[in-house]
């Protein structure tokens, strides 16, 4: 399953600087409405899509490849 968790601290502690560089990568890969999604689906994913459409799952990984690859 792909899954991130995060926990807050109530004490402030020194920022990784490797870290923080990598967040701020990351954050400017994404434009405003955009967000980050796995380039391989779960099969969760693929069967919730697959419901969604009406389609099989095989259609559903089509579907999904397409949208990750296209290109605005």
């Amino acid at each position: 399953m792909n899954a991130i968790s995060m926990s807050l601290m109530k004490t402030t502690q020194p920022a990784d600087p490797a870290l923080s560089t990598k967040v701020t990568a990351m954050g400017s890969l994404c434009e405003p409405g955009q967000t980050a999604v796995p380039l391989k689906p779960s099969a969760t994913m693929l069967a919730a899509g697959a419901r969604a459409g009406g389609v099989s799952v095989e259609i559903a990984w089509k579907i999904y490849q397409a949208m990750i690859h296209h290109t605005d």
